[in-house]
């Protein structure tokens, strides 16, 4: 009977073989910590916590590995033996399971399902330290020279174990090859990564039991030497090809039922892979795997795009649809490796914009006929007014020239609502002083006042915005009488403009942006409707409110003194 935990001396010894084990073991310990961090910042998510379970158990098996091998006590030696294979029994299954979650079928993580995977190498870990003798180690060859070594013989436990672990490996390797497979070539890095990972100490392992040269039962044991290959694969997956932040489901899950064209294009702009709407784009397109999308699309620029660029025509069936291609580059470190070409389907926005370029223009046309057809005879009539005062003025010709005056200010807002009340030009960055300033001047304001009390920048075009201030002080002065006092001041979540006048009764509030609607004689109806409508224009929301007292005060809420990104 052997001593599983041996009273000895240290005693140590050394050979260049060790350094390829210890490299792994660092590496795995590097993995390890990353991935505890991971769970403890962002989440116990499965595939990273299985994949945590995996790290360790292969620095369990590496570092016990290279102790062993260091190590000249063949009693410690056995006792290492003993803990690499705690590592060993932790690999196989939670590779299994791993591959599982990162695949996304997590119908089979259920606790049976793992407690399942996992109960015939928790039973040969118990065997492995308590069981019955030539149950795991039928025996122990202690081999004297250079180096001090000890070879161990296989029990039927062991056996049967090693049948296990090469069948959770095998199914593993299945199940990444299926996801690859599904998802397509832009997964094929990462799932060979994680299959040399998973298949090299396999493949060392049957080296091993072959002999097959350097291998052999009389050497030293070469397989934790495959453990630095699987650490590197891993490492890279996960720190070059993102293997946590870019998992294949929720990849192919996005790219497979997103409505848009989706395209992964290679570092030349190949195309490489697409998802179902893009493929059916593809056909269209009269392009294939492997070629260039720029090839395909007039006036496609990998380089120039914006996300603002004007959509492209394609022909689908006889029929014009519009694509609006959006890019992003695919980086690894500081090298592009590919891009992501979305093709979004702008066809509907598309129409209706030439919709409203129809609208816009017909309603251009009508100002003009407007401007053409009533300021004209109502120039020839004002001129004659002339004439006839210069020979016997009277109140009847006053009052015709106040009526002369009042449709040229119904033809003004008329004109205003229609070329520019609903459209925003340029925008740019003002100061509410400055328009009011311009405003005030002109307005015919009689003996009102005027206080301005902000110093307020705000983010709007400064032609449309000048006939919301022009129409809210010229309405204040209407209904307000000649010397009202009007103030133009900061709230709590805007600005507001407040007079001194009699107010507007509860029962006409609802209808003071109506369209033609006034109550008073000198009023147009027209002025408060441009008002709201070039406030709407703009993303604001103008309100009528209680003012501070028995007069009117509108409040605009929601400006920007800035461009919004």
């Amino acid at each position: 009977m052997w001593c599983a935990f041996p009273v000895c001396r240290v005693s140590w010894q050394y050979t260049p073989v060790v350094l390829p084990i210890l490299f792994a073991t660092i590496v795995t310990f590097i993995i390890v910590v990353y991935t505890l961090f991971r769970v403890r910042t962002r989440g116990a998510d499965s595939s990273v916590v299985l994949f945590f379970g995996l790290s360790l158990g292969a620095f369990l098996w590496t570092g016990f590995s290279a102790l062993k091998l260091l190590h000249t006590d063949p009693d410690v030696k056995l006792l290492f033996y003993q803990l690499l294979h705690v590592g060993v029994a932790l690999v196989s299954p939670l590779l299994f399971l791993f591959a599982l979650a990162c695949t996304d079928r997590h119908r089979w993580l259920r606790w049976d399902v793992v407690a399942g995977v996992i109960a015939i190498p928790t039973l040969f870990v118990v065997l492995l330290f308590v069981g019955p003798d030539d149950a795991v180690i039928a025996g122990v060859n202690v081999m004297e020279g250079d180096l001090t070594l000890v070879r161990v013989e296989d029990g039927p436990v062991f056996y049967v174990f090693s049948l296990y672990t090469l069948a959770l490996t095998v199914a593993a390797i299945v199940v990444i090859g299926l996801e690859a497979r599904r998802v397509g070539p832009s997964y094929y890095q990462q799932a060979g990564l994680l299959t040399v990972g998973a298949a090299s100490p396999l493949v060392f392992a049957v080296l091993s039991k072959s002999a097959v040269p350097p291998f052999g039962s009389d050497t030293i044991n070469l397989v934790p030497v495959s453990g630095a290959i699987a650490a590197t694969a891993f490492a890279i997956a996960i720190f070059s090809y993102r293997l946590f932040s870019l998992p294949p489901l929720a990849y192919a899950t996005v790219i497979k039922y997103s409505p848009d064209g989706t395209f992964v294009l290679d570092a030349d702009g190949q195309i490489v892979h697409v998802n179902e709407r893009g493929r059916t784009l593809l056909e269209h397109l009269g392009g294939d795997f492997g070629s260039p999308l720029a090839s395909l699309l007039p006036s496609f620029d990998l380089e120039t795009l914006t996300g603002e660029d004007e959509p492209i025509p394609i022909d689908v069936d006889g029929e014009v649809r519009y694509v609006r291609p959006l890019a992003e580059p695919l980086e690894r470190g500081n090298r592009r490796v590919g891009w992501v070409v979305v093709l979004r389907d702008v066809t509907e926005s598309q129409h209706s914009r030439r919709q409203l370029e129809t609208q816009y223009e017909q309603m251009d046309a009508f100002a003009a006929t407007v401007s053409h057809d009533l300021r004209n005879p109502l120039a020839v009539a004002q001129g004659y007014l002339e004439l006839a005062r210069e020979d016997a003025d009277s109140e009847a010709l006053e009052n015709v020239a106040i009526a002369h005056s009042r449709m040229e200010s119904i033809v003004t807002d008329i004109l205003a609502l229609a070329r520019r009340g609903d459209r925003v030009g340029e925008r740019a960055e003002i100061s509410l002083g400055s328009v009011l300033d311009t405003a005030w001047s002109a307005v015919d304001t009689k003996q009102a006042t005027l206080a301005v009390e902000t110093d307020r920048t705000i983010y709007a075009d400064p032609t449309t915005v000048q006939h919301v201030f022009e129409n809210l002080l010229r309405n204040a002065i209407e209904h307000g009488g000649p010397e009202v006092e009007i103030t133009v001041g900061d709230f709590d979540g805007g600005i507001f403009v407040e007079d001194t006048g009699t107010g507007i009764p509860d029962t006409e509030r609802e209808a003071i942006f109506d369209p033609g609607y006034t109550t008073s004689p000198d009023g147009t109806g027209y002025g408060l409707e441009l008002v709201r409508t070039i406030v709407d224009a703009h993303g604001w929301t103008l309100a009528l409110a209680d003012g501070s007292t028995e007069g009117a005060r509108f409040e605009i809420t929601g400006l920007s003194a800035e461009r919004e990104c």
